[in-house]
């Protein structure tokens, strides 16, 4: 096993880590004298603006009053 140094800025390079993975740590023992690194899967990418919009469209939810008398209905009591 190859000894790793940790840089000012907390990182340490290993070869098998690819950029842009993901990795949950596991310290174990007092004073971190054993940490695991577990590959997590990748998160979810976001939705574009398009792809929004279409889900909003395609969607059975719908308003049945306008702004206006939801408006007045949540303003007034």
């Amino acid at each position: 096993m190859n000894a790793v140094k940790v840089d000012d800025a907390h990182r340490i390079q290993l070869a098998e880590l690819k950029p842009g993975d993901y990795y949950e740590t596991e310290i174990r023992g007092a004073g971190a004298d054993e940490v695991t690194l577990r590959r997590l899967p990748a998160p979810p990418r976001k939705m574009s603006r398009a792809e929004v919009l279409n889900a909003i469209e395609q969607s059975p939810l719908r308003f049945t009053q306008s702004w206006d008398e939801i408006r007045k209905e949540t303003r007034e009591l």
